[in-house]
């Protein structure tokens, strides 16, 4: 099998409500739909989901580089996947969503010539996973009425986005555990937003409650304070934009800093770059968990495959394409049912897209 075109097809895809955190407002996503063409019959999709404020890519800048990259892997067999990445990092430095995209179309296609679902391949653990669910920055009353809303929709698992101003934060999270009923596990992300002792001082007022982790407090270029911080809270230290490599796993649980490992494909290149992640991680002896920048179906889909592969990756935040409206052109892949996403038995990721 070889390749003979990478396509790229662009998208927008509107919020059923914004969603706030510190980087600001967010109403829609713009996302970039890969298909990888070969001398068969079959055809691997991927999606390419950059966030500038952590990728620093957006999709101008994903679609010049695929105009480069592209050239290089004609002719070259798609199910050598290690080989692929190589020519990529040789050809152009960064692109991790990019090249995300490519090697989500890659793994579809490894699937789809084994005529297995891609969870089987990477491990098989399992087939399914149980999922967050986000709650925006919003007034207090609105962020408690969300938090109800999920748990009777049965997620037993809430993400409360912080980090904007202490004292609204303090106001939400009490309020959203007086809520809450005890079997609901909270988790707070700060999204970089904090300084070493204001995410000290905010965690301790919670000591003893359903609030179990802290995730990213501090921005991602201080990777000295997170050690400090995680000896000084009683609750997971799970960091997200500090780690997009296995380089950057291995110094931050050599440097004991982190409870938690937050993968997200966009960051890691892609499942390559997670499996490299999660191996690094498991042999710590610290779980992983297996986030999301604001994918549709199609790169939540890659998601699942990998986190229900793998028995070390515990928690799973995958849940941006409930956000959406989502288009009668995507489909498939898995499905829903409160907060477990179950595979389907397809092959490859299992998605179906009108591209």
């Amino acid at each position: 099998m070889k390749i003979t075109d990478i396509l790229a097809k662009e998208a927008t895809i509107m919020l059923t409500e914004p969603l706030k955190v510190t980087f600001g407002d967010i109403k829609e996503v713009k996302t970039l739909f890969i298909k990888i063409e070969t001398d068969t019959d079959l055809v691997g999709f991927g999606e390419s989901c950059p966030f500038e404020p952590v990728t620093g890519e957006t999709l101008s800048t994903e679609q010049k580089a695929l105009e480069f990259l592209s050239p290089a892997l004609y002719g070259q067999d798609p199910l050598q996947i290690e080989k692929i990445h190589n020519i990529m990092d040789d050809q152009i430095v960064g692109h991790t969503a990019l090249k995300a995209g490519i090697d989500l179309a890659l793994y579809d296609l490894l699937g789809k010539q084994a005529n297995l679902p891609l969870y089987k391949l990477l491990g098989g653990a399992s087939n399914q996973v149980t999922t967050d669910i986000t709650i925006s920055i919003n007034p207090v009353d609105k962020m408690v009425s969300d938090a109800q809303k999920y748990v009777a929709q049965g997620f037993s698992e809430l993400k409360i986005k912080a980090g904007l101003d202490n004292t609204h934060d303090e106001k939400a999270i009490a309020a959203i555990l007086e809520a809450v009923d005890d079997d609901t596990v909270v988790k707070l992300d700060a999204n970089q937003g904090w300084t070493s002792k204001q995410a000290v001082r905010f965690m301790n007022r919670f000591n003893n409650t359903k609030l179990e982790m802290l995730e990213q407090p501090l921005p991602y270029t201080n990777t000295s304070d997170n050690a400090l911080i995680r000896q000084n809270i009683s609750q997971d230290l799970i960091l997200d934009e500090s780690v997009h490599d296995a380089h950057d796993a291995f110094s931050v649980l050599q440097n004991r800093a982190a409870d938690v490992v937050n993968i997200k494909l966009m960051k890691s290149k892609g499942i390559f770059g997670a499996e490299q992640i999660n191996r690094v991680a498991e042999a710590a002896g610290v779980a992983c968990m297996i986030g999301c920048m604001a994918e549709t179906r199609l790169g939540i889909a890659a998601a699942v495959h990998f986190a229900a592969a793998h028995k070390n990756v515990h928690y799973c935040d995958l849940d941006s394409f409930m956000m959406f409206k989502e288009p009668d052109w995507l489909s498939g892949g898995f499905e829903q049912n409160g907060d477990v996403l179950t595979l389907t038995e397809a092959p490859g990721l299992g998605i179906n897209l009108e591209f």
